[in-house]
């Protein structure tokens, strides 16, 4: 086996650690006491019917208990089977349980006055910044049965139809809050996706209200309590999404536009402190995007990472050959310091993105973008010194290998633009191979052991490098200057 060639673990697998799970149900413990204690107290206090079932207070308890510990049992099977990948992050998932449980207190707390004042997308709209459409929709059909069960539980039963009208709306409504626009959020799109919901929101009830006993009566009766939902779920969004964002510090599309402003403050002193590794990382950007994108990941989060990834490198700018001019300091140090100072940027750029408070997600690309590679050229020189043995682990950076698609585009996105603007009058077909090679070296070395990345995925991302290789390295016309100093 070549020197530089590791096997990797055989027990490295994208899985979740097994403690994951143990902490995935004590925080939906939490959330069945919270739920399950707000709606006991809210029946014996401020319910002003006496439940369509009419049960008695021990039979209602217990019925309670039961229906909420199967809708959360539900959501915990949807969480570890289909999103697993929530499991490496408890604080997102704390996030979007933290949201679940708010919307469906205050729709428990709303239904002391009117069941029509009830958010029915409100989950939806506050979900989908932070997490997949699938989550947005999964939790607001949750929040939707959960609080049509309370209803069923506090209604009379002529008020049966508040309970069949708020599921289906809330349904409707989720879903075209989660699914009738793109995946890019902007502020505008935002609005508007709110806006949207709240009017087929109004529209759904009054379809179902007016066709219930053929008469507009009803609608009308209770317009006023639908536009108040409506208007409060998009001041809810409004001012909850960045008070999400801020308390757990995770990333929006809002967020990530801002993380990758140059006036943001680790971005802004690598443009002025190191503006070799400036441009390097808009380079690495340019390509993680274009990558992102080719395989389906979120472009906004991939260039975000590009741009912080070598944020470390602040530390010791001149030991970094992109900002050297024509003196290197390596030259006049040992080996395995030079390598040290080297590796030491992965962890640098970690513990300044966290004391700037950049999101766990893009602040860990800083550990990541190397993983456990070799730095070869100081291992090279450090054989050439030495007729003795040099152990490579010596060498290696004591990074973690990614665990996300994100993580493994950096990884290539950063060596192939190095790679690449080191090359000697490089070609589609020169890059191409190099790209093969590169991605090869770390199959070989076990750097995509525990991410979900498959070989369709890295196909795309190299062709996708290459395709973008053109754009972004062509060269230009040499122009005449003239005397005076005129382009002719």
């Amino acid at each position: 086996m070549p020197e530089t060639e590791k096997q990797s673990d055989s027990n490295i697998s994208y899985k979740p650690p097994q403690s994951a799970y143990f902490w995935l149900a004590g925080i939906f413990g939490i959330v069945y006491a919270v739920i399950y204690i707000s709606l006991v107290v809210f029946v014996h206090y401020n319910a002003t019917g006496t439940g369509i079932l009419g049960l008695s207070d021990v039979q209602a308890n217990t019925l309670y208990a039961f229906v909420f510990l199967f809708f959360l049992v539900a959501l915990y099977i949807y969480m570890v089977v289909s999103r697993s990948e929530l499991l490496f992050s408890m604080k997102r998932v704390g996030a979007l349980m933290s949201i679940f449980t708010f919307v469906v207190i205050l729709n428990i707390v709303l239904l002391a006055f009117n069941p029509y004042l009830i958010c029915v997308a409100l989950t939806a709209m506050l979900v989908l910044p932070f997490s997949k459409k699938s989550d947005a929709f999964v939790l607001n059909a949750f929040s939707c049965w959960i609080s049509s069960f309370v209803l069923i539980a506090t209604l009379d039963h002529n008020e049966f139809p508040a309970v069949a009208f708020t599921l289906i709306t809330g349904m409707i409504g989720g879903a075209v809050a989660t699914y009738t626009f793109p995946s890019n959020m902007t502020r505008v799109v935002s609005v508007l996706r709110t806006f949207v919901a709240g009017a087929v929101t109004i529209v759904v009830y009054f379809v179902l209200l007016s066709t219930y006993k053929l008469d507009m009566k009803p609608f009308v009766d209770n317009i006023m309590y639908i536009g108040i939902s409506v208007a409060g779920e998009l001041l809810l969004t409004a001012v909850l999404v960045p008070i999400v964002e801020w308390v757990f510090n995770l990333t929006s599309d809002f967020k990530l536009t801002e993380l990758i402003n140059h006036k943001a403050p680790l971005i802004h002193r690598l443009s002025v402190e190191a503006p070799g590794t400036f441009n390097h990382s808009l380079a690495v950007a340019n390509f993680a995007e274009i990558c992102a994108d080719a395989i389906g990941e979120d472009p906004y989060l991939a260039r975000a990472c590009a741009y912080y990834h070598d944020v470390g490198k602040l530390s010791n700018v001149e030991y970094f050959t992109e900002n050297q001019a024509g003196y290197n300091p390596h030259d006049e140090i040992l080996p395995e310091v030079s390598a040290e100072i080297i590796r030491k940027h992965t962890t640098d750029g970690y513990e300044l993105c966290k004391q700037h408070r950049v999101p766990e997600e893009v602040a860990h690309m800083t550990i990541e973008h190397h993983g456990t590679l070799p730095i070869m050229y100081f291992y090279n020189k450090a054989k050439s010194l030495t007729d003795g043995e040099v152990d490579i682990d010596e060498y290696r950076y004591r990074g973690e290998i990614p665990t996300g698609k994100i993580g493994a585009i950096i990884m290539i996105c950063d060596s192939a633009e190095a790679a690449i603007r080191a090359m000697d009058n490089p070609t589609g077909d020169k890059v191409d191979r190099l790209l093969k090679g590169m991605i090869d070296e770390r199959l070989k070395l076990g750097q995509f052991d525990n991410c979900a990345i498959t070989m369709k995925d890295l196909t795309a991302i190299r062709l996708a490098i290459v395709g973008a290789y053109g754009g972004l390295y062509h060269k230009r016309i040499k122009y005449n200057i003239g005397r005076d100093g005129i382009n002719v």
